[in-house]
């Protein structure tokens, strides 16, 4: 069955404008290349996005968030992580990505995401933020670990699971954060569980990392994502994230409250 990602993208409560996007590759660090997708605001009002796919990778649900993002004025650019597997195949609902997961390694990814931040820096003139779900979430993190200059990161339900034969990442990786945090997480996540958003507050405290991390109450994992949204959409989540997303965005440096359970 075909599926209509703009039908479960979640709806923002504002739109700027038009949106103009554009399919095309990057170069990989070891001369390969990987998909990306930029959506461009006509009228550019907000800081640039670099959103990070969950495992599916770059599926047209992502494509469509970013053009989102776009119409509320955020330059966006969505990348893929497959691509030097599975090449520029389409990552639509038939594409097999359990295969290609398992030989991902994170320094490529990490690789790939500096990628995107120099080239969407050249692009707006601005330093961008990082946006992930599930393993790009992780990987958004961990990029915000390194020297990559980004001005926040925002992890939904970030993944620490194992990945290929590389072992699971531990919670205290984000006390080494070298920017603001936003984490979300859902309560009832099975994936990833309630305890790492408690135990990534307690990091980010002890660093004195500024961060806000939200537990939304019998949320499950993939709560912001289509597969999810089609059957059990939570307009209570949807209309908390949006202007939370914002907030941070317009000043990331202000967070740093508790996480919370309502």
């Amino acid at each position: 069955m075909c599926h209509d990602p703009s039908a479960s993208v979640p709806m923002a409560d504002r739109d700027e404008g038009p949106v103009s996007g554009t399919e095309f590759e990057l170069p990989t660090s070891d001369g390969r290349r990987f998909p990306a997708y930029l959506a461009s605001p006509g009228r550019p009002t907000g800081s640039p996005i670099v959103l990070l796919p969950d495992a599916g990778g770059l599926h047209p649900f992502y494509q469509e968030l970013a053009r989102r993002f776009a119409r509320l004025g955020h330059p966006t650019l969505a990348i893929d992580y497959y691509g030097r597997t599975a090449g520029s195949r389409a990552r639509d609902d038939g594409f097999d990505h359990v295969s290609h997961l398992e030989r991902l390694l994170r320094r490529t990814m990490l690789s790939d995401v500096h990628t995107a931040v120099g080239h969407l820096r050249t692009v707006t003139g601005e330093t961008p933020f990082v946006l992930g779900f599930c393993l790009g979430g992780a990987t958004g993190l961990l990029a915000g670990t390194t020297d990559l200059d980004i001005a926040g990161a925002v992890a939904f339900y970030p993944w620490l699971g194992e990945l290929g034969r590389e072992p699971a990442l531990p919670a205290e990786f984000v006390a080494g954060m070298r920017c603001p945090v936003l984490g979300l997480f859902g309560e009832a996540d099975e994936v990833t569980p309630v305890a790492v958003a408690r135990a990534f507050d307690d990091h980010l405290d002890r660093a004195g990392v500024p961060h806000d991390i939200v537990i939304y109450p019998d949320a499950v994992h993939g709560f912001f994502e289509w597969h999810y949204l089609d059957t059990n959409r939570r307009p209570d989540i949807v209309e908390d994230v949006w202007p939370r997303l914002a907030a941070f965005f317009a000043a990331p440096t202000e967070t740093g409250v508790r996480p919370r359970s309502g």
